[in-house]
């Protein structure tokens, strides 16, 4: 297993109520401290199994990641683990046990070359990681099932979130087929930008609370060209391509983004943007072309 992938799942997380007293501490094969709370389901987790959880961690006395109330995460358990890694773990855990896991920097920097690890983790630090296993499947058609569920039922949650924010501005406003809400400042001339299509645009990012995390008119973020991309073909995160055949060229809108739509559990590491945030976009379009231009010119 990559390190990269390695970090992922152990900085993936959920929030979990673990009390200072409970079972005593015991060690995987690995070396890695960990509590046990059993459940009394008799459901054990087994190779080529997914198991279905809630994560949290922190770094030291902060959280660095957690899944929270948000949507669950599915580990596949394969058939091999990783010495002092949470993998240890998988086929020990029936479904309602709880866990909480302790691993020292010091160990990964001892194992791992010099410059891979992520810059939120230096010398000294303490991870400590909560599991909560909500639910075993047996193979990858029934978690697939269950995921469905999951995501159909967290989607709706993000609809009345965004509308919340929108407020009052909602019945003046186009939602795309994806979700995404698009508000027309400046209606453009022309036809309405189609997929396929080049466009050249000028944007600035936020976030709901209001931090501005990227822009191409702000000379703070070092970049000032116009961002140049084919309209539906998957070159920008799904929110903001589902907004453009909505716009013509001269065209601005503020487009409101779920967080699903756009970076949801995963967005951009070290940067402004955190786990499921929803973004909105000021957008002006500069220009509309009916193919991207030739790469040699």
């Amino acid at each position: 297993m990559s390190t990269s992938i390695r970090f992922a799942i152990i900085l993936i997380s959920t929030a979990l109520f673990v009390s200072c007293k409970g079972p005593a501490f015991q060690k995987t094969p690995g070396g890695m401290p960990y509590q046990l709370f059993r459940s009394k389901d008799t459901q054990q987790a087994r190779v080529g199994n997914y198991i279905k959880l809630t994560l949290t961690q922190q770094i030291n006395d902060s959280v660095y990641f957690t899944t929270g109330n948000r949507l669950p995460l599915y580990i596949p358990i394969a058939p091999q683990s990783q010495p002092y890694d949470i993998s240890e773990l998988w086929t020990l855990l029936h479904v309602g046990d709880s866990v909480a896991a302790t691993q020292m920097m010091d160990t990964f920097l001892k194992r791992l070359p010099a410059g891979n690890l992520p810059p939120e983790f230096k010398k000294g630090d303490r991870i400590l990681t909560y599991i909560k296993v909500l639910g075993i499947f047996e193979n990858d058609s029934l978690k697939t099932i269950d995921e469905k569920k999951e995501n159909e039922a967290y989607a709706a949650r993000e609809k009345g979130e965004v509308e919340k924010f929108i407020g009052a501005k909602l019945s003046s406003i186009q939602r795309t087929p994806a979700g995404a809400y698009v508000e027309i400042t400046e209606p453009g001339n022309g036809d309405f930008i189609k997929k396929g299509e080049y466009v050249s645009v000028n944007y600035t990012g936020k976030t709901f609370a209001g931090k501005v995390f990227d822009s191409n008119t702000d000379s703070t973020f070092k970049h000032m060209e116009p961002l140049r991309f084919s309209v539906g073909v998957g070159q920008m995160i799904k929110g903001f391509d589902d907004a453009m055949p909505f716009l013509k060229k001269g065209g601005k809108a503020t487009i409101y983004i779920p967080s699903m739509l756009g970076y949801g559990a995963a967005p951009p590491p070290g940067g402004p943007i955190k786990p499921y945030d929803h973004l909105l976009f000021e957008v002006t379009v500069l220009d509309v072309q009916t193919k991207a231009p030739d790469p040699a010119k």
